[in-house]
């Protein structure tokens, strides 16, 4: 029981410690002007762009506010105050769906697209020398055990 809480409690450290690592080593291939801007997105903005840029990888001409609000599992009005505060900073742009009028599709403008773009690049890099030094077993059972996780993660979310 003790060994178990032990790896738990190594999993949680190294989870963390790779969002805090890529964060870190992506912020210092930025310009000081570019870390600036994403610096000055909240945490909460910062997730949203991630969810619009994922979102809009499928369906190029946006996304509708009620989708990126059950995305994010916030309201309707959170989300489009940080929408409104997004499209000032040039990162993500309104525009009325060519189909109905009436409704209006998020997506991210070219700045923000670019930001996007650069972080996947820099990501797919890392990905590729980390791998090249692995077997290919080793690397299905690393790739297997993160779909496992993330699995887990979206039935935890979906319960919710």
């Amino acid at each position: 029981m003790a060994e178990e809480s032990k790896n738990v409690g190594r999993i949680q450290q190294l989870i963390c410690g790779c969002a805090d690592e890529l964060r870190d080593y992506w912020l210092a291939q930025q310009s000081a002007k570019d870390v600036s801007a994403i610096m000055a997105l909240s945490i909460s903005q910062q997730r949203m762009l991630r969810k619009v840029w994922r979102m809009t990888a499928e369906r190029q001409d946006g996304v509708m506010l009620r989708e990126l609000a059950d995305q994010l599992s916030l309201s309707c009005s959170a989300v489009s105050v940080m929408v409104d505060a997004m499209v000032k900073r040039g990162v993500l742009v309104r525009q009325p769906s060519q189909e109905d009028r009436r409704k209006v599709l998020i997506r991210i403008s070219d700045s923000g697209k670019a930001f996007s773009q650069r972080y996947d690049k820099m990501f797919e890099g890392l990905c590729q020398e980390f791998a090249a030094g692995k077997s290919a077993a080793e690397m299905e059972a690393f790739t297997g055990m993160l779909d496992e996780f993330i699995t887990f993660l979206y039935q935890k979310n979906e319960e919710k």
